[in-house]
């Protein structure tokens, strides 16, 4: 008996038909089975791929939560999930590269194992309740662009190594109580484009280095106890936009064409200036 196949478009003995569609039914699963395993492979890779971060920066992230009281914070992890679903936490490539964890209500000391983080390229801890120093090992990041600190409870001094960090662009401990004086050789921080050290308790003299700071914009340094007289050229940085100099000691002559800067923001009030030169500079 003959019957229409509408694969063939033509009449075929049934017992044919039938060894097609078991044929098609067949290839369909195979089909079905290779996109399973698949899709299987890759889930499992996937997974492998979060597992394969490394124990030393997992127990960083990990002791930074217990070291500020992380069932506290405003959103905690879920310490039983991966890394990758932690708030603040940017894992690219196996690696943490950024930790921004900003006004999370961290509360406690910064453990030393931060600076295990050796891939970090953004540290922002903004408007916590953390005290204690800064971490020395911090400046074994190498790579790290920003490190923002500010408005929490810092004390002690900047760490000592900190010009060793030549990649970082945005440093900011505004409103701490840190101390002591900026490194001599401030300057080889070339790529620095924000310093920003207000409110804080931070003395001794500008060093002469940081009119080597070319890609400078803003220098925020106010309401400290710098003293001295500014360092000769520090008005010529070609890339400076915001000085920021009030309620500090600062004494001497300011620079004569201060004024004809353009700057966005100019604050030098608070200190002792010589009166005739600051009539002169503020135009």
């Amino acid at each position: 008996m003959l019957n229409f196949c509408v694969f063939c478009r033509k009449y075929t003995p049934f017992h044919r038909i039938f060894e097609f569609c078991v044929y098609i039914s067949v290839t369909q699963i195979s089909i079905s089975m290779k996109f399973i395993t698949t899709l299987a492979l890759s889930l499992f890779l996937s997974l492998a791929s979060v597992a394969q971060i490394s124990q030393k920066e997992k127990k960083a992230l990990l002791d930074l939560y217990s070291h500020t009281q992380g069932d506290s914070w405003n959103i905690p992890w879920n310490l039983e999930d991966a890394p990758t679903t932690w708030k603040g936490v940017t894992i690219i490539n196996n690696k943490v590269i950024a930790l921004s964890l900003a006004n999370n209500n961290l509360q406690g000391n910064l453990p030393e194992t931060l600076g295990n983080l050796k891939n970090l390229k953004v540290l922002n801890l903004h408007k916590n309740k953390i005290e204690g120093s800064i971490p020395e090992t911090l400046t074994d990041i190498k790579g790290l662009k920003v490190l923002n600190l500010s408005f929490n409870k810092l004390n002690g001094t900047l760490p000592s190594n900190l010009t060793q960090l030549f990649a970082l662009e945005y440093l900011d401990v505004f409103f701490n109580n840190l101390t002591g004086e900026l490194p001599e050789d401030i300057g080889n921080l070339t790529k620095l484009r924000r310093l920003s050290l207000y409110s804080n308790d931070f003395t001794g003299q500008l060093p002469a280095s940081i009119v080597a700071l070319e890609n400078i914009k803003d220098v925020q340094i106010s309401s400290n106890r710098f003293y001295g007289e500014l360092p000769e050229g520090i008005i010529a940085l070609p890339s400076l936009k915001r000085l920021s100099l009030f309620d500090n000691n600062f004494s001497g002559d300011l620079p004569e064409n201060l004024n004809s800067k353009n700057l966005e923001e100019l604050s030098y009030h608070g200190n002792s200036f010589n009166e005739i030169t600051t009539a002169i500079a503020g135009g």
